[in-house]
């Protein structure tokens, strides 16, 4: 069979600018720049290395219960739910402030208080209910977007409530977004395939407003641009060749 010649430079030029970029965007992982997430690195401890009591900030309209050890004849009928201005109105005590504070602080801030008219009284304050709470996720899941958070849940938690990821997902580099509060916010990778694949416990896990965005891998989005750009990057001469890509 006689070979067909390329019959300028021009169209071996773009052929191979066209494979170089495939080979080397294709290898490369989108979020590889961004540096991996480790406990340490965020401002709160995740819930899986302390008790929720201990970790737990509490906001209005959460629903506690406030029981009293030693005194269960104080005790609250019903759960108590936080006001929108943070406080809680306790009887014998009065108002006291609840938001901000872990459900221990509030205990051992309720004792004090109660200590005036109790001997050595200890509180136990646990959460009855949380108010609802969103995580957004996004990027390449099922169905990306709001989560309501429960108060102690996991990024693949999140992201199996979405759907699971697709199979254009870049599973080992799932992007963390955290508001610490500091000028900027936290942004860290987590490889959640050691998790999926390797039995790893999760690390990490998540707040209120926490954003999870899991980015296409780095072979998926370079075959996107190639479908898409095509007709730009081949000779016209070549683009009866696209069956070879899957346009």
């Amino acid at each position: 069979m006689k070979a067909i010649p390329i019959k300028s430079r021009g169209i071996r030029g773009r052929a191979g600018f066209a494979l170089a970029l495939f080979l080397i965007v294709g290898c490369s992982t989108p979020a590889s720049n961004i540096p991996e997430l480790t406990p340490e690195r965020l401002v709160v401890k995740p819930a899986s290395q302390a008790p929720l009591e201990k970790t737990y900030k509490l906001v209005p309209y959460d629903q506690i219960n406030v029981r009293f050890t030693y005194h269960p004849e104080s005790d609250p009928k019903a759960p108590i739910s936080i006001r929108p201005d943070g406080q809680i109105m306790l009887d014998g005590v009065g108002s006291i402030r609840a938001a901000g504070l872990t459900p221990e602080e509030l205990g051992k801030e309720i004792a004090t208080l109660s200590s005036k008219r109790l001997r050595n009284p200890e509180v136990i304050v646990t959460v009855a209910q949380f108010t609802p709470r969103k995580i957004y996720v996004g990027g390449q899941v099922k169905t990306p977007g709001i989560v309501q958070f429960q108060g102690d849940m996991t990024p693949l938690q999140a992201i199996f409530d979405r759907g699971g990821f697709t199979p254009e997902a870049q599973i080992d580099s799932v992007i963390l977004i955290r508001d610490t509060g500091a000028p900027e916010p936290v942004i860290g990778r987590i490889n959640a395939m050691q998790s999926l694949e390797g039995g790893v416990p999760e690390r990490i896990s998540l707040l209120t407003n926490d954003v999870i965005y899991v980015p296409m891998s780095g072979i998926s989005a370079t075959n996107q641009w190639v479908k898409q750009h095509l007709r730009e990057i081949m000779p016209i001469e070549l683009l009866g060749l696209g069956w070879m890509f899957g346009s």
